[in-house]
């Protein structure tokens, strides 16, 4: 969760450190802070001002007059796991004799017992962190061989956990020792630099290759005579994002930017999936179709949106293919024992590819025996090499934490899935299948016409800025989309909402119903049109602010009062790709309205690469 930006080479400044951070502010911090090599020592700096740490770090470094050139530089984010947010606790940490630093994102679960042993030997400690424990580790091995790599390697090889590792040693400042254990680690270079971070968009600028750091396998990176040195050479990476699409451009915040490019990111998701035979297909299979005809059931892992974006896939995939589906938390799948075989397909929604509850359920299923799938936003990520088959979502860079476009380039994805097994497994008829296709391929239009009346549906919620409690209910498809439209709320506006089934409300939730709460139905036409609306009777009965996102504004709603989000009408399966869109622009209003920072909300990442 935490951040790594490190360069090596002529474009090792200070001030590009800071703008690497700030690119991956994204992924949640409360600290930050950076190490300097120069021909003088380490200069370290750490800051603890929470959100606000990044700017008082360029503060820092635009006051500084030292203008000593760097051999390399390393800059961290931090959110806070092990020892409160402060100065002291923030990254870059250094061995006792000075000579090693080191920054790590990830969790050291031995850190106790390794802290214990090296206290013993003598060692000193200026942190709370686990991290510390890492570079006092290194210099302990270095101390008993004499050998940086060896030293880094069996350091690495001691620690229990996830995480992504950078040391740098002070008698060669031109190197880089970097690892990695199921936590990102990116490496970029050019003609005269070397540069690792932990996602993508802070390595965009002037990079032409891109690597990764492969699992357990120690990378040496450094800039000899003007030439960047990869030692051994690791696996590259396509990319093909660009700095453009990590810069907020002509938009108030990223949010903003991100819900307005969902049509896009869609249309990009869904484009190329049918060739000219109609046959559908997919990124990566290693399944054999003979393979996928058996699979004779399928359980989706995912957190978050992720998860949501899942729960909506189950309709169809039951709905077209036939076969039961599971969803599951991806924090508790591997701990119930779940029951898997090799006719079992475990799907894993992740944005990242990155993110470790889910990674870890992966590799549970593929350990017992069952087919395993990963649908992600990022080509190349740790999940995508894990999997036996890919579904890549092409919604570009998304930086606020709030998922949005992903949202819905993952329930896109998603849909081509059970379109393409229930094509596979003849449970539909070929036209049926093309004809689903053709309708899938309209919802990019139908979300477009919903974000054209953005200014109508902040309009509307101008009349909910103060109501402090939401409940937002729907059935079928419905449900999750109330799911996400709470969750969307509750993540960057911090008012209490919660998600329910509308047919549950009278088995408690209706108890918290009152004058002051707000309700949310997500009523668009379908075959329970009706009930949801009997159920919304039942709130309003009670005194409940009603909210009504629909196809067409149900009679007599204007007369009783109700607000309406009124958006197109697709496929009922598809649907919610439609109905989500007036939630988040609801979320994204109240948020700004409140003073609130839509892209970065408190105590929350983007990338979550602890359990």
């Amino acid at each position: 969760m935490c951040g790594i930006v490190g360069i090596v080479g002529d474009k090792a400044t200070a001030k590009a450190i800071v703008e690497g951070l700030r690119r991956l502010e994204y992924r949640g911090y409360d600290s930050a802070g950076m190490v300097l090599a120069t021909n003088v020592g380490f200069e370290v700096k750490r800051i603890a001002q929470d959100t606000s740490s990044i700017a008082a770090l360029s503060d820092w470094v635009n006051a500084t007059t030292n203008s000593v050139k760097l051999s390399s530089a390393m800059g961290h984010t931090r959110w806070a796991t092990h020892g409160v947010p402060s100065e002291m606790n923030a990254h870059p940490h250094l061995d006792c004799s000075g000579q090693f630093a080191v920054v790590h994102n990830g969790i050291v679960e031995n850190y106790k017992e390794i802290r214990e042993q090296l206290m013993a030997l003598g060692h000193e400690f200026a942190s709370e962190t686990d991290t510390e424990v890492i570079v006092h580790l290194v210099e302990e091995r270095y101390r008993l061989n004499n050998d940086v790599r060896e030293a880094v390697t069996e350091a690495f090889d001691e620690l229990v956990g996830s995480m992504a590792v950078v040391v740098m040693n002070l008698k060669e400042p031109e190197t880089f020792y970097m690892m990695r254990r199921m936590a990102p680690l990116v490496i970029g270079t050019d003609d005269s630099s070397l540069f690792v971070a932990s996602d993508i968009p802070a390595l965009l600028d002037g990079v032409t290759k891109y690597f990764s750091v492969p699992e357990d396998a120690l990378i040496t990176g450094s800039v000899r005579h003007g030439k960047v040195v990869l030692e051994p050479l690791p696996e590259t990476l396509e990319v093909e994002w660009d700095a453009s699409k990590v810069d907020v451009g002509g938009y108030t915040d990223f949010m903003s930017k991100e819900i307005d490019e969902q049509p896009r990111a869609l249309s990009d998701t869904l484009a190329g999936r049918v060739d000219r035979g109609g046959l559908i297909s997919l990124d990566e299979l290693n399944i054999s179709p003979e393979e996928l005809k058996t699979i004779h059931k399928i359980v989706i892992v995912g957190c978050g949106t992720s998860l949501h974006a899942g729960m909506v896939a189950r309709y169809a995939l039951e709905h077209f293919v036939r076969v039961p589906v599971e969803i599951e938390v991806s924090s508790e799948f591997r701990y119930r024992d779940p029951v898997l075989s090799p006719t079992t397909l475990v799907v894993g929604v992740s944005q990242s590819g990155e993110t470790l509850d889910t990674m870890v359920a992966l590799s549970e299923a593929k350990a017992s025996g069952a087919k395993t799938m990963v649908v992600s936003n990022v080509v190349g990520s740790s999940m995508a090499r894990m999997a036996d088959a890919v579904l890549y979502t092409r919604a570009g860079p998304e930086i606020s934490v709030a998922s949005t476009k992903t949202f819905i380039a993952q329930i896109g994805a998603l849909e081509i899935l059970a379109l393409y097994l229930a094509d596979l497994k003849r449970t539909l008829f070929p036209a049926e299948v093309q004809e689903l296709i053709s309708k899938l391929n309209e919802v990019p239009e139908a979300v477009g016409r919903a974000i054209s009346q953005i200014q109508e549906y902040e309009k509307t919620t101008q009349a909910l800025l103060e109501y402090q409690r939401f409940y937002f209910i729907g059935r079928n498809v419905g449900y999750p989309v109330a799911l996400e439209g709470a969750l969307k709320l509750k993540e960057i506006t911090y008012t209490p909402s919660e998600g329910y089934p509308a047919g549950e409300l009278k088995h408690g939730p209706i108890a918290m119903i009152d004058d002051k709460a707000v309700v949310v139905a997500i009523a668009s036409k379908s075959s329970l049109y009706e009930k949801v609306l009997a159920n919304v009777e039942e709130v309003r009965a009670r005194g409940a602010k009603v909210v009504i996102v629909a196809n067409e504004a149900p009679v007599d709603s204007e007369v009783r009062g109700d607000e309406v989000f009124l958006v197109p009408r697709i496929h009922q399966l598809f649907s919610p790709m439609v109905d989500v869109v007036p939630l988040q622009v609801m979320a994204h209003y109240i948020s700004v309205s409140r003073g609130l920072d839509p892209d970065r909300p408190r105590n929350l990442a983007k990338t979550v690469t602890v359990e």
